[in-house]
């Protein structure tokens, strides 16, 4: 029997791509093999999101695509994650081109589940030991010539219950990893060629529920044989994340990034989203982290919330001129059905929390303006993540992969992915960078 094929489209953030991670290893243990294209393929996964509404809309509409290859192609086609769990019923109903879908905290069951139900795409029974299932793993990166990073997951769910999320319901209560897991999936993303390892989580912080438990498999982690880079991310904003910045300090391997989702800085406003802090707690938490050489700083907002008046936008204004975040993501709240927050009435519409949102990012593009022009012919750690038709495309240890800012440079016979140097910035776009490379 020819082995039969299988291909994950991932939808949404770098959490969802280590869930990916642990869904292609599972099918590859039951003897499927990874295809280039989702034409090529015998089955056909998407990992769905649908933390905000233009995520939902953006699933839908890729399952939708992804039922017209099905009928040129004769693939099965399977919905899992965020989305499914969600909406189950929904598509079951409404969505005839989907043969089977499940929902989060089955990843590493895919295999077993999709066999199953599908029993004439797996052959025989397989004797795959670790070692084999290793190597076979490896070599189906290898040849699709991987990535220089990867995403490795610590924990699962959230206890926060943030009035504007709906992560709790989708992912249930947070629990941690096992350490040993966590562990064998650093080391066998570095045999896949990895040399930056991303931490990811619902909530990184509340690992262990101690931040010494953190600390330590981070610092097992960042002594991993051909590890380059550990970034973290997903650090909310605590009291829990003053005592890590002390490893952020001290320890070289981890990546001069600083990730804290503040949401906003009025107390008011933190408060009805069920979230602590304020302006203050929050520049302190950034001051401390600046204390690392080169450190950049990434935070996202939430503007249009309930109850948010225009002296509110001002603090936040006020914030980002006073703090100058090199990164800023933006979001106009969106209600989700099933959240607190969903039962508050609002009188912001639609087009004035995206007129808020735009306010702020006119503020924070005058602030990068100022970080791009201050970084104009200084030198930088980097690494190069892809090399395209005319440039080579390098990023910095400040920046976080998929994420942030990239620098282009001149493409060059001699430049190979996953090659660390320092990259020179000669000038600058609206986000990201023009530049020179050399090992």
């Amino acid at each position: 029997m020819k082995e039969k094929q299988f291909y994950i489209t991932t939808l949404g953030c770098p959490k969802n791509i280590a869930d990916s991670e642990h869904m292609k290893e599972s099918l590859l243990k039951e003897g499927l093999v990874i295809s280039n294209t989702p034409e090529t393929a015998d089955l056909h996964l998407i990992n769905t999101c649908t933390f905000i509404q233009s995520a939902t809309e953006e699933t839908i509409e890729t399952i939708l695509d992804a039922g017209k290859v099905k009928k040129k192609h004769k693939q099965k086609l399977v919905v899992v994650g965020c989305f499914a769990e969600r909406y189950p019923d929904a598509i079951a109903r409404d969505i005839p081109e989907v043969d089977l879908s499940f929902g989060t905290g089955k990843y590493s069951e895919a295999g077993s589940i999709l066999k199953k139900n599908f029993p004439e795409l797996f052959g025989k029974e397989n004797d795959f030991n670790s070692e084999i299932l290793s190597r076979s793993i490896i070599k189906s990166k290898l040849k699709k010539n991987s990535k220089p990073y990867a995403y490795v997951k610590v924990s699962d769910g959230c206890n926060r219950g943030c009035h504007f999320c709906i992560i709790p319901s989708l992912r249930g209560e947070f629990r941690d990893a096992p350490k040993e897991t966590i562990l064998k999936d650093a080391k066998l993303r570095i045999e896949e060629g990895a040399k930056e390892i991303c931490i990811v989580s619902q909530d990184t912080v509340f690992y262990g529920k101690d931040t010494d438990k953190l600390k330590s498999i981070l610092n097992e982690i960042s002594e991993l044989e051909g590890l380059e880079i550990l970034r973290l991310l997903y650090l909310y904003p605590d009291k829990k994340t003053f005592k890590l910045l002390d490893l952020v300090l001290q320890n070289e391997k981890i990546a001069p990034y600083f990730e804290s989702p503040v949401q906003h800085v009025s107390e008011k406003i933190l408060k009805s989203m069920n979230r602590i802090g304020n302006a203050n707690f929050y520049k302190e938490l950034f001051a401390k982290a600046r204390e690392r050489k080169g450190l950049e700083i990434r935070t996202s907002m939430i503007l249009g919330y309930p109850g948010e008046t225009s002296n509110d936008v001002d603090e936040v204004i006020q914030f980002v001129k006073d703090v100058k975040p090199e990164k800023l993501a933006l979001f106009a709240y969106s209600p989700q059905e099933g959240t607190e927050g969903f039962k508050i009435k609002s009188e912001i519409s639609e087009k004035e929390a995206a007129h808020r949102v735009n306010l702020v990012r006119e503020v924070h593009l005058e602030v990068l303006k100022e970080i791009h022009q201050d970084r104009v012919g200084k030198e930088f750690p980097a690494i190069i993540d892809s090399i395209e038709t005319k440039n080579t495309i390098v990023r910095r240890y400040q920046d976080a992969p998929e994420i942030d800012e990239v620098v282009f440079v001149p493409k060059d016979s001699q430049h190979k992915i996953g090659q660390i140097g320092k990259v020179k910035i000669e000038s600058f776009l609206e986000y990201d960078m023009l530049g020179e490379f050399r090992v």
